[in-house]
C-alpha cells in the first residue's frame, strides 16, 4: 500500500556497535491519572485512550505498509511464543523467589474473561502493534534493525516511566529490548501480543497494587528458582542473537 518499503535491514542489532565521538497501574498514560485513578472513569478513559492509539497507529501506519508489514503475520510465531513464554516464566520466578508481597488472588470467570479482553485484546494487541510494529519498521527502514530494536525499547520504557517511575521504566525498556530482539528474528507479532497479555496479567495476579517506586532491596528466599528466573530472562536475547538467521 501507498510507496513501495524498503527490505528491513537484517543487521544484528545485539552486536555492540564500534565507539563514537509506581504503581503496577493498568496503562493509562501518566498525563490522565490525576483525574482518573481510582474513580468511575477510569475504564472508560482507558479505552478510549486506546482505541485513540490503535486509530492512530492504523492511520499513520497503513499509509506507507500493509498489516504484514507492521508484523501481523504468523512469520515465526512459534519462536516468538517460546521465547515470550521463557520470558514471561523468568519474570515469575524472580518474583516467587524474592520476598516481594506476591499473593495469588482470587480467579473467577468474570475476571478471566475481562483480563483475557483487557491486558491481550487491548493492551498487548495495540502496544505492541505501536511499538515492534509501526515504530520498529519505521526505524527499521530508517536506520536499520539496531536502532529499530533499541529505540522502539527506549520509547517503551518512557512510555511506562511516568506511571511506573524510573525503575518500572527500567524494567519496561529490559523488556522491550527483548521483545524487540524476538520482533527482529520472528518477524511477527503475533506471539509477543500472547506473550505482553500473559506478562500483564500475571504481574496483576500475582502483585495487585504493587508500587514498584517504593521498592527496598528484596531478600532472597529461593536461590535456585532466582538463577532459573534469571537464566531464562537472560538467555532468551543470547539464544537470539546467537541462533541462525530466519530465512
Amino acid at each position: 500500500m501507498g510507496c513501495r518499503a524498503k527490505p528491513p535491514n537484517h543487521e544484528d542489532p545485539l552486536a555492540p556497535q564500534p565507539s563514537r565521538a509506581g504503581r503496577n497501574r493498568p496503562h493509562v498514560p501518566a498525563c490522565l491519572w490525576p483525574s482518573v485513578s481510582g474513580t468511575a472513569w477510569l475504564k472508560p478513559v482507558q479505552l478510549a485512550v486506546y482505541m485513540y492509539f490503535l486509530a492512530g497507529t492504523l492511520l499513520i501506519g497503513l499509509r506507507r505498509w500493509d498489516l504484514d508489514q507492521l508484523g501481523l503475520n504468523r512469520k515465526g510465531i512459534g519462536l516468538s511464543l517460546a521465547c515470550g513464554l521463557a520470558f514471561v516464566v523468568g519474570r515469575i520466578l524472580v518474583v516467587v523467589a524474592t520476598d516481594l508481597p506476591w499473593k495469588l488472588q482470587p480467579i473467577t470467570l468474570e475476571r478471566i474473561v475481562y483480563d483475557v479482553a483487557f491486558y491481550f485484546g487491548l493492551v498487548g494487541l495495540i502496544e505492541e502493534l505501536l511499538f515492534r510494529g509501526l515504530m520498529y519498521r519505521a526505524l527499521d527502514e530508517w536506520r536499520g534493525a539496531r536502532l529499530a530494536l533499541w529505540g522502539s525499547a527506549l520509547v517503551f520504557g518512557l512510555y511506562h516511566t511516568g506511571g511506573q517511575g524510573p525503575l518500572g521504566g527500567l524494567g519496561t525498556f529490559i523488556t522491550g529490548v527483548v521483545f524487540g530482539a524476538i520482533r527482529w528474528r520472528a518477524g511477527g507479532i503475533l506471539g509477543l501480543i500472547v506473550a505482553h497479555g500473559l506478562a500483564d496479567v500475571t504481574s496483576t495476579w500475582l502483585l495487585p497494587g504493587f508500587n514498584i517506586q517504593l521498592l527496598s532491596r528484596p531478600q532472597i528466599v529461593h536461590p535456585t528458582l532466582l538463577i532459573l528466573g534469571y537464566g531464562l530472562i537472560l538467555g532468551v536475547p543470547v539464544y537470539l542473537w546467537k541462533a541462525p538467521k530466519r530465512k
